[in-house]
Formats: C-alpha cells, sequence, structure tokens
C-alpha cells in the first residue's frame, strides 16, 4: 500500500509536464541546498515560463505537420502491423511498472554512492527521465522473467549513463553553451559513442572531411537561403506538398516550419535564464561542500532541440524516417506520433561531436534511425504488454510500439544480455 501511494504520488508530479515538474524539482532541491529563495523562485519561475514556451511552439509544428505526415505515408504506400503511439504513452506505461519506485530509488542511491565515492560528478535532477531506467528494468524482466535481473539491469544501465554523461559533458557544454550541464538521458546518450565513433570516420572521408555545414557557415555561403528561418520556409513547402496539401495548406505548412526554426531557439533562451543559474547556484554549494569535484547537472537532452542544427536535422528526418520505414525489410513500424521531434534527440550527439555539422549529424541520424526501428519492432511484443499493463486500450492494433522505444539502445542490448537468465 506505501509502495503505491509513493507510486501514485510519482505519477502525479510526472503528469504535471516538465513546465510544472521541473520547477517544483528544482525548488525542493534549491530548498534542500539553501539557495538564496529569492534567485531559487525566480530561476524556478523562469524555467517552468521556458518549457511552456518550447512545448507551444513545437507543439503547433506536430499539431501542423502531423497531418501532412499521415498523408505521406498515404501517398508513400506504407503499410505495417505496428502501430506508434508516442512517447507519452510509452512513458505511461512505464511508470505503471509494478517496480517503478523501487527503480527510481535504487538509481537514486546509486547516484548519491557514486557522487560520494567520486566515481561521478552527474548529480541527476531530471526526475521525470528516470522513467528511461524503469523502462530499462521492465523490459529486461519481461526478457528473463526475473524482477531482481530487471533492476539490476536498470541500475547498470543508470551506472552507465552516468559515466557517459561525464564523458560527454565537455563536449555538450561547447556545443551547446550550457556550463556545467549534461543529458544523462539513456534514449539519447546510448548513441553517443557511435556518434563519436562516425565522427571519426567522417574524418576520414575526402570531400566529407573538409564540409563545413554548420549553421553559420551555410549561412555565410547561400546568404538569406542559408538563414535558419528561410530553410525552415523551403523544408515547410517540400513537406506540404509531399503531403497532398493545396496552396493554403502548403503556405500554412511552411510557415509553422519556419516559426519552430526561429521561435524554438529563443524560447530556449528564456529557459536558460532560469536553468543556468539554478545549475550554477547547485555546482557552487556541492563543490564547496566536496572540495575536488567538479559537478554537472543532469537534465534531459531534450533541451538540445533548440539547437539550429538539431532543428534542421530533426525536421530533414520527417520524410526520411518514412523512406526508411517503407524500404528497410525487417521494420514493422508506422512512425507517426513520434517522427516530428524523433531525431532532434537523435541528433545531439552527432551535432556535437561534429560541431553543428548538418550533413554529418544527418548522416549519423540516418544510420541511428535505421538501428532504432530494429528494435522499436523487435520490442513491440514486450512494448504491447507494458501498454496494456498500464491501462493503454489497444483498439483494432495487434501490437504496439514507439519509435522512442527504439531509442533505447542501452536498454535493448541489456535485455538480450537478460533472456540468458
Amino acid at each position: 500500500m506505501k509502495l503505491q501511494v509513493v507510486i501514485d504520488a510519482l505519477n502525479w508530479i510526472c503528469g504535471l509536464g516538465p513546465m510544472c515538474m521541473m520547477p517544483i524539482i528544482m525548488f525542493v532541491i534549491g530548498i534542500c541546498l539553501r539557495v538564496q529563495i529569492s534567485k531559487l523562485i525566480k530561476c524556478c519561475i523562469t524555467t517552468g515560463v521556458g518549457f511552456c514556451g518550447v512545448n507551444l511552439v513545437i507543439n503547433a509544428f506536430i499539431a501542423q505537420v502531423g497531418p501532412s505526415v499521415q498523408n505521406m505515408v498515404k501517398t508513400f504506400g506504407l503499410h505495417t502491423n505496428i502501430m506508434d503511439v508516442g512517447w507519452p504513452a510509452r512513458a505511461a506505461a512505464t511508470w505503471a511498472y509494478p517496480m517503478a519506485a523501487v527503480v527510481v530509488f535504487v538509481v537514486l542511491g546509486l547516484n548519491i554512492l557514486m557522487l560520494v565515492l567520486k566515481l561521478t560528478n552527474c548529480v541527476m535532477v531530471d526526475f521525470w527521465s528516470y522513467n528511461h531506467f524503469i523502462f530499462c528494468a521492465a523490459i529486461c524482466y519481461y526478457a528473463s522473467g526475473s524482477v531482481i535481473v530487471g533492476l539490476i539491469c536498470g541500475a547498470v544501465c543508470a551506472v552507465v549513463t552516468f559515466k557517459l554523461a561525464d564523458w560527454t559533458q565537455p563536449v555538450v557544454e561547447e556545443a551547446f553553451g550550457l556550463p556545467g550541464v549534461s543529458f544523462p538521458t539513456s534514449n539519447s546518450i546510448s548513441w553517443a559513442p557511435l556518434a563519436y565513433l562516425l565522427n571519426k570516420l567522417y574524418d576520414k572521408i575526402p570531400g566529407l572531411n573538409k564540409l563545413k555545414a554548420d549553421p553559420e557557415s551555410i549561412q555565410k555561403k547561400f546568404g538569406i537561403l542559408g538563414e535558419p528561418l528561410i530553410i525552415g520556409l523551403i523544408l515547410g513547402v517540400i513537406f506540404g506538398i509531399l503531403g497532398g496539401n493545396d496552396v493554403a495548406g502548403v503556405m500554412s505548412v511552411a510557415m509553422y516550419t519556419a516559426a519552430t526554426m526561429l521561435l524554438t531557439p529563443k524560447m530556449m533562451q528564456v529557459l536558460m535564464e532560469g536553468l543556468i543559474p539554478f545549475a550554477d547556484a547547485v555546482k557552487e554549494l556541492l563543490n564547496k561542500k566536496f572540495e575536488g569535484n567538479n559537478f554537472h547537472i543532469g537534465i534531459d537532452a531534450a533541451l538540445t532541440i533548440a539547437n539550429p542544427s538539431c532543428i534542421a536535422v530533426g525536421i530533414l528526418m520527417v520524410p526520411t524516417t518514412i523512406v526508411l520505414a517503407m524500404v528497410l525489410p525487417f521494420n514493422r513500424l508506422l512512425p507517426i506520433s513520434d517522427i516530428a521531434y524523433q531525431a532532434m534527440w537523435l541528433s545531439a550527439y552527432p551535432v556535437a561531436f561534429s560541431k553543428g555539422n548538418v550533413v554529418r549529424a544527418y548522416i549519423s541520424c540516418v544510420i541511428f534511425t535505421t538501428i532504432m526501428l530494429g528494435i522499436a519492432t523487435a520490442l513491440a511484443p514486450v512494448h504491447t504488454s507494458l501498454a496494456v499493463a498500464g491501462g493503454y486500450k489497444l483498439g483494432k492494433a495487434v501490437l504496439v510500439s514507439t519509435e522512442d522505444a527504439g531509442t533505447h539502445l542501452l536498454s535493448y542490448i541489456l535485455s538480450l544480455i537478460a533472456r540468458i537468465f
């Protein structure tokens, strides 16, 4: 009963969404660490407002592009039998896993222990993203039939994620202008080693190794045509036409895409005005208390969607993902719900390691998406079981999965190992 109360409380907090949840978490942490109350309140509210602004822009883009994407699916004749129910459904089903609260406390304890023993400098404050470790524990439980094996796999996923966050923190700080911040979200950081290796490979490919394709270089080379606003407009026109819209529909999709390219970074600037002072205050207090450490604050990699290169790659991946889903013989997922923003998360580390090179990041995301579709297809039976247990109504769907599930590369690898047990 007590465990259920904890689970219900966690679900309630997570159900508030990031614009309410993150300020609450920040306020609690700030009070515990005795951050100046006036600064803390302002940081919390500003961060919440920033999340609200980002959500408004992205949700408007998804709502406008979604119908065009569905029309593109019909146009390409894409037929699959696994429905993409979207990452919110995956997250909700994950939190409904009976051992969810236990996983949270195990991971929280591990994070504290690793900080005390100086095995990591990552302070994981993004409570919502603990659902990634729960997802790992859940799919490993289904793979092995053992609750203990599931918990161990969730713990291993967390430890590896924190270590990867330590490794990638400097490049994240440089690429995204977020001092003292890291992205220990396993659906994104699991791809960091592969992104690093691919970027090293690109350095050895003639032509590609000298191609300057960051937003600044593109804008300098193409003038007004290289500006994010105009790139968004052009891509929007292409989406509108491929989606079978009339002239008014094409214009609408084009303007929403251009607005996303321009407004998302501006909304993220508001968020950073709240988050960075808070992160600095927390780091300063922790570094004073634990001398010799250089702590960084772990938050959701979704913050990278404000980066112009990530936005560009994400938008380019919308039609690319549909084509991949159509031609890959092993794929059975119908990608719809997550398609408008999934690649913005996958592009985080390709963009970071390539210093914003859109071409390199796009190639890496094509490779990542190919793997992701395979994982999402393979996880469909487990995902369906999780969804049903979480109260999801299948309707006419026999199997459900998500692109988001397919991005959990480390969790999937651990689930394959768990099958041995």
